[in-house]
Protein backbone atom coordinates (compact mmCIF):
# COMPACT_ATOMS: atom_id res chain seq x y z
CA UNK A 1 0.00 0.00 0.00
CA UNK A 2 2.83 2.39 0.90
CA UNK A 3 4.55 1.60 -2.37
CA UNK A 4 1.37 2.30 -4.37
CA UNK A 5 0.92 5.58 -2.48
CA UNK A 6 4.51 6.58 -3.19
CA UNK A 7 4.12 5.79 -6.90
CA UNK A 8 0.97 7.88 -6.93
CA UNK A 9 2.83 10.84 -5.47
CA UNK A 10 5.60 10.47 -8.04
CA UNK A 11 3.02 10.38 -10.87
CA UNK A 12 1.27 13.49 -9.57
CA UNK A 13 4.62 15.27 -9.21
CA UNK A 14 5.66 14.30 -12.75
CA UNK A 15 2.37 15.45 -14.30
CA UNK A 16 2.56 18.72 -12.36
CA UNK A 17 6.15 19.28 -13.49
CA UNK A 18 5.25 18.70 -17.13
CA UNK A 19 2.33 21.12 -16.84
CA UNK A 20 4.53 23.69 -15.11
CA UNK A 21 7.24 23.55 -17.77
CA UNK A 22 4.89 23.39 -20.76
CA UNK A 23 5.41 26.27 -23.14
CA UNK A 24 2.57 28.72 -23.72
CA UNK A 25 1.82 28.94 -27.43
CA UNK A 26 -0.56 31.50 -28.95
CA UNK A 27 -2.19 30.77 -32.32
CA UNK A 28 -3.13 34.09 -33.90
CA UNK A 29 -4.75 34.76 -37.26
CA UNK A 30 -3.09 37.74 -38.96
CA UNK A 31 -5.70 37.67 -41.71
CA UNK A 32 -3.31 38.88 -44.41
CA UNK A 33 0.32 38.21 -45.18
CA UNK A 34 2.78 40.91 -44.11
CA UNK A 35 4.22 42.56 -47.19
CA UNK A 36 7.52 42.89 -45.32
CA UNK A 37 8.78 43.14 -41.76
CA UNK A 38 11.44 45.69 -42.61
CA UNK A 39 10.39 48.75 -40.54
CA UNK A 40 11.46 51.06 -43.38
CA UNK A 41 8.77 49.55 -45.62
CA UNK A 42 6.07 48.17 -43.29
CA UNK A 43 2.85 49.69 -44.59
CA UNK A 44 0.07 47.18 -43.89
CA UNK A 45 -1.31 46.34 -40.45
CA UNK A 46 0.05 42.77 -40.47
CA UNK A 47 3.57 44.03 -41.14
CA UNK A 48 3.34 46.61 -38.38
CA UNK A 49 1.92 44.02 -35.97
CA UNK A 50 4.95 41.78 -36.47
CA UNK A 51 7.32 44.74 -36.23
CA UNK A 52 5.72 45.82 -32.96
CA UNK A 53 6.48 42.38 -31.51
CA UNK A 54 10.03 42.19 -32.87
CA UNK A 55 11.28 45.74 -32.36
CA UNK A 56 11.10 48.55 -29.83
CA UNK A 57 9.85 52.00 -30.67
CA UNK A 58 10.86 54.89 -28.45
CA UNK A 59 7.23 55.25 -27.39
CA UNK A 60 4.01 53.29 -27.40
CA UNK A 61 0.28 54.02 -27.09
CA UNK A 62 -1.56 52.72 -24.02
CA UNK A 63 -4.55 50.68 -25.19
CA UNK A 64 -6.87 51.88 -22.44
CA UNK A 65 -5.95 55.55 -22.00
CA UNK A 66 -4.73 56.10 -25.60
CA UNK A 67 -1.89 58.17 -24.13
CA UNK A 68 1.76 58.04 -25.13
CA UNK A 69 3.90 55.89 -22.81
CA UNK A 70 7.64 55.07 -22.76
CA UNK A 71 8.93 51.94 -24.49
CA UNK A 72 12.57 52.04 -25.64
CA UNK A 73 12.79 55.54 -24.20
CA UNK A 74 12.56 56.06 -20.45
CA UNK A 75 11.88 59.80 -20.60
CA UNK A 76 12.02 62.82 -22.89
CA UNK A 77 11.86 66.60 -22.89
CA UNK A 78 11.04 69.28 -25.42
CA UNK A 79 12.55 72.74 -25.95
CA UNK A 80 10.57 75.88 -25.20
CA UNK A 81 9.91 76.55 -28.88
CA UNK A 82 8.57 72.99 -29.36
CA UNK A 83 10.96 72.04 -32.17
CA UNK A 84 13.66 70.05 -30.34
CA UNK A 85 12.83 66.75 -28.63
CA UNK A 86 15.41 64.82 -26.62
CA UNK A 87 14.82 61.15 -25.71
CA UNK A 88 16.73 59.01 -23.22
CA UNK A 89 17.06 55.29 -24.06
CA UNK A 90 16.92 52.28 -21.76
CA UNK A 91 20.47 51.24 -20.97
CA UNK A 92 19.41 47.62 -20.55
CA UNK A 93 17.92 47.34 -24.06
CA UNK A 94 19.89 45.04 -26.37
CA UNK A 95 19.65 43.29 -29.69
CA UNK A 96 19.08 39.54 -29.78
CA UNK A 97 22.75 39.02 -30.69
CA UNK A 98 23.75 40.55 -27.36
CA UNK A 99 24.86 43.97 -28.59
CA UNK A 100 23.37 47.10 -26.98
CA UNK A 101 20.69 49.18 -28.67
CA UNK A 102 22.01 52.71 -29.11
CA UNK A 103 20.86 56.08 -30.37
CA UNK A 104 23.04 55.49 -33.43
CA UNK A 105 20.68 52.65 -34.44
CA UNK A 106 17.88 55.21 -34.61
CA UNK A 107 19.80 57.76 -36.68
CA UNK A 108 20.90 54.97 -39.03
CA UNK A 109 17.32 53.72 -39.48
CA UNK A 110 15.95 57.16 -40.33
CA UNK A 111 18.73 57.99 -42.76
CA UNK A 112 18.33 54.58 -44.40
CA UNK A 113 14.59 55.11 -44.92
CA UNK A 114 15.24 58.51 -46.50
CA UNK A 115 17.99 57.19 -48.80
CA UNK A 116 17.01 57.52 -52.47
CA UNK A 117 18.79 54.26 -53.32
CA UNK A 118 16.09 52.22 -51.57
CA UNK A 119 12.81 54.12 -52.12
CA UNK A 120 10.45 53.75 -49.17
CA UNK A 121 6.71 54.48 -49.27
CA UNK A 122 7.00 55.83 -45.71
CA UNK A 123 9.42 58.70 -46.25
CA UNK A 124 6.78 61.41 -45.91
CA UNK A 125 6.19 60.37 -42.29
CA UNK A 126 9.77 61.50 -41.66
CA UNK A 127 9.31 64.92 -43.26
CA UNK A 128 8.46 66.34 -39.82
CA UNK A 129 12.23 66.28 -39.27
CA UNK A 130 14.33 69.23 -40.34
CA UNK A 131 16.22 68.49 -43.58
CA UNK A 132 14.49 65.13 -44.15
CA UNK A 133 12.61 66.12 -47.30
CA UNK A 134 15.66 67.86 -48.75
CA UNK A 135 17.86 64.80 -48.15
CA UNK A 136 15.29 62.45 -49.68
CA UNK A 137 14.90 64.68 -52.75
CA UNK A 138 18.64 64.75 -53.29
CA UNK A 139 19.10 68.43 -52.53
CA UNK A 140 20.28 67.95 -48.93
CA UNK A 141 22.78 65.95 -46.91
CA UNK A 142 22.27 63.13 -44.41
CA UNK A 143 24.21 65.08 -41.80
CA UNK A 144 21.61 67.85 -41.94
CA UNK A 145 18.62 65.60 -41.17
CA UNK A 146 17.12 66.51 -37.80
CA UNK A 147 18.13 63.41 -35.86
CA UNK A 148 21.33 63.23 -33.82
CA UNK A 149 22.86 60.73 -31.43
CA UNK A 150 24.11 62.89 -28.55
CA UNK A 151 25.61 59.77 -26.98
CA UNK A 152 24.81 56.05 -27.01
CA UNK A 153 21.66 56.52 -24.95
CA UNK A 154 20.44 59.98 -25.99
CA UNK A 155 18.84 60.91 -29.30
CA UNK A 156 17.73 64.40 -30.30
CA UNK A 157 15.20 65.27 -32.98
CA UNK A 158 14.88 68.71 -34.59
CA UNK A 159 11.54 69.38 -36.27
CA UNK A 160 10.61 71.77 -39.05
CA UNK A 161 7.85 73.18 -36.81
CA UNK A 162 6.44 72.62 -33.30
CA UNK A 163 4.50 69.36 -33.14
CA UNK A 164 2.84 68.18 -29.93
CA UNK A 165 2.03 64.87 -31.62
CA UNK A 166 5.67 63.95 -32.19
CA UNK A 167 5.96 61.45 -29.26
CA UNK A 168 2.95 59.58 -30.69
CA UNK A 169 4.52 59.50 -34.16
CA UNK A 170 7.56 57.74 -32.70
CA UNK A 171 5.41 54.70 -31.92
CA UNK A 172 5.32 53.92 -35.65
CA UNK A 173 7.80 51.33 -37.04
CA UNK A 174 9.36 53.81 -39.49
CA UNK A 175 10.98 55.47 -36.45
CA UNK A 176 12.18 52.18 -34.88
CA UNK A 177 15.94 51.55 -34.51
CA UNK A 178 17.58 49.09 -36.90
CA UNK A 179 20.79 47.06 -36.32
CA UNK A 180 23.26 48.78 -38.63
CA UNK A 181 25.86 46.01 -38.92
CA UNK A 182 23.23 43.39 -39.80
CA UNK A 183 21.48 45.61 -42.35
CA UNK A 184 24.78 46.52 -43.99
CA UNK A 185 25.93 42.89 -44.09
CA UNK A 186 22.75 41.43 -45.62
CA UNK A 187 21.05 44.36 -47.35
CA UNK A 188 17.37 43.80 -48.17
CA UNK A 189 17.69 40.21 -46.88
CA UNK A 190 18.49 41.30 -43.34
CA UNK A 191 14.97 40.46 -42.09
CA UNK A 192 15.16 36.79 -43.10
CA UNK A 193 15.03 34.43 -40.10
CA UNK A 194 18.65 33.31 -40.52
CA UNK A 195 19.95 36.92 -40.42
CA UNK A 196 17.60 39.13 -38.42
CA UNK A 197 18.33 40.42 -34.93
CA UNK A 198 15.62 42.14 -32.90
CA UNK A 199 15.29 44.14 -29.70
CA UNK A 200 11.63 43.53 -28.88
CA UNK A 201 9.79 40.91 -26.87
CA UNK A 202 10.08 38.30 -29.65
CA UNK A 203 12.50 37.01 -32.25
CA UNK A 204 11.62 35.68 -35.68
CA UNK A 205 11.89 31.88 -35.65
CA UNK A 206 10.33 30.92 -38.98
CA UNK A 207 8.59 32.47 -41.95
CA UNK A 208 7.48 29.85 -44.42
CA UNK A 209 4.73 30.72 -46.89
CA UNK A 210 1.68 31.65 -44.80
CA UNK A 211 3.04 30.80 -41.34
CA UNK A 212 5.21 33.01 -39.17
CA UNK A 213 6.51 31.76 -35.84
CA UNK A 214 7.85 34.09 -33.17
CA UNK A 215 9.78 32.97 -30.09
CA UNK A 216 10.12 34.80 -26.80
CA UNK A 217 13.40 36.74 -26.77
CA UNK A 218 15.87 35.97 -24.00
CA UNK A 219 17.53 39.36 -24.45
CA UNK A 220 14.37 41.50 -24.18
CA UNK A 221 14.82 43.95 -21.29
CA UNK A 222 11.56 42.77 -19.66
CA UNK A 223 11.73 39.09 -20.67
CA UNK A 224 10.77 37.98 -17.17
CA UNK A 225 7.37 39.61 -17.64
CA UNK A 226 6.59 37.95 -20.99
CA UNK A 227 4.31 34.92 -20.49
CA UNK A 228 3.63 33.82 -24.08
CA UNK A 229 6.59 31.69 -25.22
CA UNK A 230 5.65 31.27 -28.89
CA UNK A 231 3.28 33.05 -31.27
CA UNK A 232 2.13 31.15 -34.35
CA UNK A 233 0.89 33.74 -36.84
CA UNK A 234 -1.48 32.11 -39.30
CA UNK A 235 -2.55 33.85 -42.50
CA UNK A 236 -6.17 32.86 -43.10
CA UNK A 237 -7.82 35.47 -45.31
CA UNK A 238 -11.17 33.71 -45.61
CA UNK A 239 -13.10 34.75 -42.50
CA UNK A 240 -15.45 31.76 -42.63
CA UNK A 241 -12.51 29.36 -42.83
CA UNK A 242 -10.90 31.16 -39.90
CA UNK A 243 -14.13 30.83 -37.91
CA UNK A 244 -14.20 27.07 -38.54
CA UNK A 245 -10.59 26.80 -37.35
CA UNK A 246 -11.41 28.88 -34.29
CA UNK A 247 -14.35 26.64 -33.39
CA UNK A 248 -12.10 23.61 -33.88
CA UNK A 249 -9.50 24.98 -31.47
CA UNK A 250 -6.79 25.44 -34.12
CA UNK A 251 -6.47 29.21 -33.55
CA UNK A 252 -6.99 31.24 -30.37
CA UNK A 253 -7.76 34.69 -31.78
CA UNK A 254 -9.31 35.74 -35.08
CA UNK A 255 -10.99 38.76 -36.60
CA UNK A 256 -14.71 38.72 -37.29
CA UNK A 257 -16.34 40.29 -40.34
CA UNK A 258 -19.54 42.31 -40.25
CA UNK A 259 -21.44 39.57 -42.09
CA UNK A 260 -20.52 37.08 -39.34
CA UNK A 261 -21.62 39.15 -36.36
CA UNK A 262 -25.27 38.05 -36.21
CA UNK A 263 -24.34 34.36 -36.44
CA UNK A 264 -21.83 34.71 -33.63
CA UNK A 265 -24.09 36.81 -31.43
CA UNK A 266 -26.74 34.09 -31.69
CA UNK A 267 -24.31 31.42 -30.51
CA UNK A 268 -24.46 31.12 -26.67
CA UNK A 269 -20.77 30.16 -26.37
CA UNK A 270 -19.18 32.30 -29.10
CA UNK A 271 -21.13 35.41 -28.09
CA UNK A 272 -19.30 35.39 -24.74
CA UNK A 273 -15.96 35.31 -26.56
CA UNK A 274 -16.77 38.21 -28.90
CA UNK A 275 -15.22 41.66 -28.60
CA UNK A 276 -16.77 44.41 -30.77
CA UNK A 277 -14.62 47.45 -31.38
CA UNK A 278 -16.05 50.97 -31.30
CA UNK A 279 -16.90 52.20 -34.78
CA UNK A 280 -16.39 55.88 -34.03
CA UNK A 281 -13.08 57.47 -34.95
CA UNK A 282 -10.50 57.70 -32.20
CA UNK A 283 -10.70 60.95 -30.29
CA UNK A 284 -7.05 61.98 -30.52
CA UNK A 285 -5.73 63.26 -33.85
CA UNK A 286 -2.20 62.40 -32.71
CA UNK A 287 -2.70 58.65 -32.93
CA UNK A 288 -1.26 56.75 -35.90
CA UNK A 289 -3.84 55.81 -38.52
CA UNK A 290 -4.09 52.03 -38.62
CA UNK A 291 -6.94 49.71 -39.44
CA UNK A 292 -8.28 47.22 -36.94
CA UNK A 293 -11.00 44.56 -37.19
CA UNK A 294 -14.68 45.22 -36.63
CA UNK A 295 -14.61 42.53 -33.94
CA UNK A 296 -12.49 39.67 -32.64
CA UNK A 297 -13.06 36.26 -31.12
CA UNK A 298 -10.72 35.28 -28.31
CA UNK A 299 -10.64 31.96 -26.47
CA UNK A 300 -11.55 32.33 -22.77
CA UNK A 301 -8.17 30.99 -21.60
CA UNK A 302 -6.37 33.98 -23.22
CA UNK A 303 -5.77 36.83 -20.77
CA UNK A 304 -5.26 39.89 -22.92
CA UNK A 305 -5.69 43.58 -23.56
CA UNK A 306 -7.61 44.82 -26.59
CA UNK A 307 -5.72 47.29 -28.73
CA UNK A 308 -7.40 49.75 -31.03
CA UNK A 309 -4.47 50.58 -33.28
CA UNK A 310 -3.84 47.28 -35.05
CA UNK A 311 -0.82 46.40 -32.91
CA UNK A 312 -1.67 43.85 -30.24
CA UNK A 313 0.71 43.67 -27.27
CA UNK A 314 1.36 39.94 -27.01
CA UNK A 315 4.13 40.55 -24.48
CA UNK A 316 1.43 41.54 -21.98
CA UNK A 317 -0.81 38.52 -22.59
CA UNK A 318 -1.03 35.18 -20.83
CA UNK A 319 -2.56 31.74 -21.39
CA UNK A 320 -4.31 30.24 -18.37
CA UNK A 321 -5.82 26.88 -19.20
Amino acid sequence: MKRVFALGLITVFFVSLVAFTQEKVLHWNLGVNPTTIDPSYATNTASQQIDHALFLGLTDIDDETLKVVPRLATSWEVSEDGTTWTFHLRREAMWSDGTPVTAHDITFAIERTLDLKLPSPLTQKLYVLKGAEEYHSGSGRARDVGVEAIDNHTVRFTLIAPNDCFPALLSEPVFYPQPRSIVEDYGTNWTQPEHIVTDGAYILGQWVNDRIILYKSATYYAADKVDIDEVYCHVIEDEQEALVMYKGGKIDVTAVGEDQLEEIKADPMLSRQLRIYPSAELASTCLPTLTYPVAQLTKPYIVRTYGLLGREKWENWDIQR
